[in-house]
This record gives structure tokens, C-alpha cells and sequence, in this order.
């Protein structure tokens, strides 16, 4: 899928052909110790070595990266409620990120949630004033949607992921983050449900560098815009080499086999 009309902070984060490649680093936003993101600048520098058209980051770590950086994408990973998204679209703003990410949590009950907090119908009413915003401003937004939220995210059906990804379109956003479902055929039927671009997220640290790599090559045969992985890239022994294994899938449509060779 190519990207029409691209804005100046699009053409940052997703190349000519509408794709990107995006390394998550928000996970100390809301973990305690995530020790493989303590020099985070480190990172940064070695993801865009192998070939990362973006990063995601919480707000200390993007503040603090502007010249490992360089020309890369930079989306700013925000908690936001309806009465603070005009503060946090400003930040944003002042910080000259190119895009937002939000989580919602579809069908989530405050007693479900790590912090018992979060209402899903609540979470999906921020996103929404929180697109209103960023319409305001230009700013994409991209909406990470997560069925029942991440304690029970492993209970999480296939339709439920494709469910979960039209509400994250119809709330507003401009590109959705969304789990694959394990094989083509349903990842499919979240594309075709899916009113915008979705990128697969990484999920749980994956040993297998060919498992890793055939679930992005199967995403991106269906139809999938590219990924915002997180652990299974800063995770990995070699940052770069996965890095630019990823970056031939997605840009150049490698193979498999191919890939790994870049890796290995």
C-alpha cells in the first residue's frame, strides 16, 4: 500500500513506498527496569546503522536523542486522558516529534489492567480527542489497540484483534499498531477490517531469528505497511544485523533466506 500525498513529518517516518520500519524503545514508559534500553542513545544509533526509518520513544528518551537521531522518524509514545491531550499535543509539538502513539484497551476492565486503572471504553474516548488534536496540528497518529489490555492479551481471539483494529481506525487514527494473528490468512482479515495502514508490533521475545523474520515477511505479504518492534530488535545479540534483516524484508521485499544471510 503506497502512501498518497505524504506530509513532511509522513516523509520522515515511512519511506516512498509507504513503508516503515519502526524500533519500539517505550517499554520503561511504563516497566520498571528494562535493562536492554539503559543506554538508549546506544541503541538508537546501532537500529539506524541496520536500516530503522523510525523510533519510538517516552518522552525522556526522544528528548535526549535529537543527534544519534539524525534524519530517522521520531513518534513520541504519550498516556493521555480527554482533559490533558492539548497539553501533551503541545509537548509534543515544542519537541518536533513527527507522530503521536496511543494505547487503547477495547473491552478492558479497570480490575484487568496492571495498574487498575484503565476503562477500555475510557481509553478509546482519549484516543479520540486525542486525533482531534493532532488533526489540528498535522500531527499523525498512530493507535496501538490492545483487546482486553496487555494481562489478558494473550487470551485475545483473531476476530478480536480485527475488531480491536477497527475501533482503533474509527476512534481516529491515522495508522494502527496491532498484534499479527499467526498466519496469513486471519492477519488478512485484519487488514481488510482495518480502514488505515497497520504495522505489527513484536510482542514477546522471540528465540528464533527465522520465526521472527517469516512472521514480517508474512504480515507484509498481506498487506501489513511495515512493524514497530520493540524487545525482539534492542533485544537482540546482534542490533544491527536484525535490524537490517527486517530492512530488506520490508524494503526489498527479500526473502526469508535472504535475510538471514544479512543477519548471519
Amino acid at each position: 500500500m503506497v502512501l498518497n500525498k505524504k506530509s513532511f513529518r509522513e516523509r520522515r517516518l515511512f519511506r516512498d513506498n509507504g513503508r516503515s520500519l519502526v524500533v519500539a524503545m517505550d517499554h520503561p514508559r511504563t516497566f520498571d527496569t528494562i535493562t536492554g534500553l539503559k543506554d538508549a542513545n546506544a541503541v538508537i544509533s546501532k537500529v539506524i546503522d541496520g536500516g530503522a526509518d523510525a523510533v519510538l520513544a517516552p518522552y525522556g528518551t526522544a528528548a535526549g536523542s535529537s543527534e544519534v537521531l539524525g534524519n530517522a522518524g521520531l513518534w513520541l509514545s504519550v498516556d493521555t486522558t480527554k482533559d490533558t491531550v492539548t497539553s501533551v499535543v503541545e509537548m509534543a509539538l515544542r519537541l518536533g516529534v513527527d507522530g503521536i502513539k496511543v494505547e487503547i484497551f477495547p473491552w478492558c476492565k479497570p480490575e484487568d489492567d496492571y495498574f487498575s486503572k484503565s476503562n477500555g471504553n475510557e481509553t478509546v474516548l482519549n484516543a479520540i480527542c486525542l486525533a482531534s488534536e493532532c488533526q489540528k496540528w498535522g500531527l499523525p497518529l498512530m493507535v496501538e489497540t490492545i483487546p482486553f489490555g496487555w494481562p489478558k492479551a494473550d487470551k485475545k481471539t483473531n476476530e478480536q484483534i480485527a475488531a480491536a483494529c477497527r475501533v482503533a481506525s474509527e476512534a481516529g487514527a491515522d495508522y494502527v499498531k496491532s498484534f499479527y494473528t499467526g498466519d496469513k490468512l486471519s492477519f488478512k482479515e485484519v487488514i481488510d477490517n482495518c480502514s488505515v495502514p497497520v504495522l505489527i508490533l513484536g510482542g514477546a521475545k522471540i528465540i528464533s531469528d527465522r520465526e521472527i523474520l517469516m512472521m514480517v515477511r508474512d504480515a507484509i505479504d498481506v498487506g501489513a505497511v511495515g512493524i514497530t518492534m520493540g524487545r525482539n530488535i534492542w533485544g537482540h545479540k546482534n542490533i544491527s544485523g536484525i535490524t537490517a534483516a527486517l530492512e530488506a524484508i520490508i524494503h526489498n521485499d527479500a526473502s526469508v533466506d535472504t535475510s538471514l544471510k544479512l543477519l548471519n
